[in-house]
């Protein structure tokens, strides 16, 4: 008769994966902490703390919840509320809910840091636990890219000399007038999806892995040796931006969660779930008391940015909305979606002011920004970048035609003159004057391309 190995092999697996652990200290914020964050605070954070816990700071992480039961008790792994509920076989009870059951290293792990004293390797433990998580390993990018990589963010320098490119791990600055490469920030996350530059000193950088994780940065680009990583998520961040003064940083993504940061600090101002998807463009009013988000729920909002609380709602969109900007004045509100309409509303949430504009027919706008006579300026899937009449409602003077999708648009004043700056899909970057034929300048935005 054939037995079945595999009980036995799994406690073999067991055993040996505890005398490799005793062997060194289980550190919390190396090895524990990523694995609550990834497997358990979705669940178990401010705004959705199921069974009445929290374990997105440490210090909430050593309160019970309902239950009343200890969540951590040191030394004492089988008195633990947090293990018990890790490894119990009643599926109704198991966490994490709705998902596999965390693999045997995990709990090993766990038990183990339960078992030698629950030990704490932070000295804020009211620290967020995502802030303490350790920094990944630096990725080493090719010094020439096979390929040009598709422009998902730019950022303009305050005075309008660099730019600011996405890269793989890295933010690549090019001379503006040239489109010279001059300089590349590593170590940052795989993919670039949004950048804001308030300050000459800081340049915020967020992005992430689709589906794992989410990262918010601000590096000094005169030392890059000067980086602070602010936040990290679940998902992808996907929009970012900065008050014009420079004092606040506005993130959300994938995780539908907007936060408020104060600069040069960095600290977390609050954070809120103001969309039920993702949270997919983020734009400040003139005077940065409010914040505008669009998101993939078919809506648009205004916040205050004070202390987050939502002041208005603009429902009307039948579809996602991509992009939204303040008018120049602050007193309206801007969104543009994937059917292609453009709409704009009272910012105070009166309501709509204009009938649907449609800048390219039915082309998903993927960016809009305003020139300062309060002219909007749209780009869409097509790779049209046109200026809007508000009468007629359709695209007015085309300033560029991309071969392939506009993921994002830049718009600055320089001196006399309106700059446009505008991402491709196909990794090209053109930027162009208003009134001025031909373009300014027009490159690929890769190393080595």
């Amino acid at each position: 008769m054939k037995r079945n190995l595999r009980p036995m092999l799994r406690i073999l697996t067991f055993f040996c994966l505890t005398a490799a652990l005793s062997a060194a200290e289980v550190s919390f914020s190396k090895q524990i902490a990523p694995i609550l964050v990834d497997q358990c605070v979705e669940c178990h954070r401010a705004g959705k703390a199921k069974g009445g816990y929290r374990l997105d700071t440490v210090e909430l992480m050593l309160k019970a919840g309902d239950s009343d039961s200890a969540p951590v008790v040191a030394g004492k792994p089988g008195e633990s509320e947090l293990l018990k509920l890790i490894v119990t076989t009643e599926e109704d009870d198991r966490m994490p809910k709705k998902a596999d059951a965390l693999p045997e290293k995990q709990v090993a792990l766990i038990r183990e840091w339960i078992a030698s004293g629950a030990k704490l390797d932070m000295a804020d433990k009211k620290a967020a636990l995502t802030s303490i998580l350790p920094e990944k390993e630096k990725v080493q990018v090719p010094e020439k890219y096979p390929r040009p990589l598709p422009v998902t963010a730019l950022a303009l320098s305050p005075d309008g000399k660099t730019l600011a490119c996405s890269g793989y791990f890295e933010v690549t600055l090019w001379d503006v007038t040239t489109g010279k490469l001059t300089a590349r920030l590593g170590g940052l996350p795989e993919r670039v999806l949004s950048l804001a530059w308030p300050v000459p000193g800081q340049l915020a950088v967020a992005g992430g892995v689709p589906g794992r994780s989410g990262e918010v940065w601000v590096v000094n680009p005169a030392k890059p040796a000067e980086r602070k990583r602010l936040m990290t998520s679940r998902d992808c961040v996907l929009g970012l931006a900065a008050s014009q003064d420079g004092k606040l940083l506005a993130a959300g993504g994938a995780d539908n969660l907007l936060r408020c940061f104060d600069l040069p600090a960095g600290k977390q101002k609050w954070q809120i779930e103001p969309h039920a998807d993702w949270i997919t463009s983020i734009a400040f009013s003139p005077d940065g008391t409010h914040i505008a988000t669009a998101s993939r729920d078919r809506t648009a909002r205004r916040i205050d940015s004070a202390k987050g609380g939502v002041e208005a709602t603009f429902t009307d969109h039948n579809c996602a909305v991509l992009s939204v900007v303040f008018s120049p004045d602050g007193k309206d509100v801007l969104t543009g979606d994937v059917e292609g309409s453009l709409r704009r509303w009272d910012a105070a949430g009166a309501g709509k002011k204009d009938t649907t504009m449609r800048p390219a027919g039915r082309t998903e706008v993927t960016a809009v920004a305003m020139l300062d006579n309060d002219t909007p300026v749209a780009v869409t899937g097509s790779g049209v970048v046109t200026t809007v009449d508000p009468k007629s409602r359709r695209g007015k003077d085309q300033l560029t035609k991309h071969d392939d999708r506009v993921n994002v648009l830049l718009v600055q004043r320089v001196g006399e003159t309106m700059r446009v700056v505008s991402g491709c899909h196909d990794g090209q970057v053109r930027v162009s004057e208003l009134g001025k034929e031909p373009l300014v300048l027009q490159f690929v935005a890769s190393p080595g391309w």
